[in-house]
């Protein structure tokens, strides 16, 4: 007899002894779970994220990043931030961006939605704000020049599903930039906590080549070890003189 499971799993542990593979794997949340886990997590999410550090090491990052997003014609660049959260990209980037651009936040949960949204108009920045699933895009093949995610991708159950999405709504030319929590104790912690996935910068790079993407450099997420033994960045680029036809892949984390 065999035991159906159509929850999708996310992989926690796997040896191989002999002739023995000992594999651990758990439960993903489902869209509504984490929709709801955001949703009561938001009002405190900007003192936490504060308290780690995170908002100076998104500003390294991206003071790594937007001088290439400065190059070309002077119209606004389109940027697009994938599970915005409370918007700490987002308000990252514009302290570092020395150019105009036209910013699209999306987030599963409505309420860290509507606290990036005060927290954008607050510091002056206008946003389009779309409740969305970053799993299905609500937006044409190539239409943004920057697509940014920051500790979304691993929350998903099929995590290829959505990085194959922003590789699509990223016009050719434009830039990728993926952080992620990376294989490691602090990894194992959020993973246990979150029921989320684990990468590491290889296989993130990895999935980009497959997707066509070039250009692919893996970035120190700030200048604390704290911040930098969490997470792991990787950015690449989506080439000007071919068409993006790489098959989805499937992400093979822990």
């Amino acid at each position: 007899m065999t035991l159906e499971h159509h929850t999708p799993q996310i992989p926690v542990f796997e040896r191989r002894l002999g002739s023995w593979q000992i594999a651990v794997s758990r439960d993903s949340f489902g869209t509504d779970q984490l929709r709801a886990a955001y949703d009561a997590c938001a009002p405190c999410w900007d003192r936490k994220i504060g308290r780690l550090g995170f908002p100076s090491a998104y500003r390294d990052l991206l003071g790594q990043v937007a001088a290439g997003l400065n190059e070309g014609d002077a119209a606004p660049v389109k940027v697009l931030d994938c599970g915005v959260g409370t918007g700490a990209m987002s308000l990252a980037l514009a302290r570092e961006m020395p150019r105009a651009f036209d910013l699209t936040a999306v987030d599963i949960s409505p309420v860290m939605l509507q606290e990036a949204s005060a927290n954008l108009q607050g510091a002056g920045i206008g946003c389009r704000a779309d409740l969305a699933d970053i799993s299905a895009l609500p937006y044409d093949s190539d239409s943004f020049d920057f697509v940014m995610c920051a500790h979304a991708l691993e929350h998903l159950a099929k995590p290829e599903t959505a990085l194959a999405e922003m590789c699509r709504v990223l016009k050719p030319g434009g830039s990728l930039l993926l952080v992620t929590t990376r294989k490691s104790l602090l990894g194992t912690f959020v993973q246990l906590k979150w029921r989320t996935h684990r990468f590491d910068a290889a296989m993130v790079q990895q999935q980009l080549r497959q997707r066509g993407l070039d250009q692919l450099t893996t970035l120190q997420v700030g200048a604390r070890r704290w911040t930098r033994f969490w997470s792991t960045a990787v950015v690449g680029r989506k080439p000007a003189d071919r068409e993006n036809t790489a098959p989805g892949i499937a992400m093979a984390a822990a």
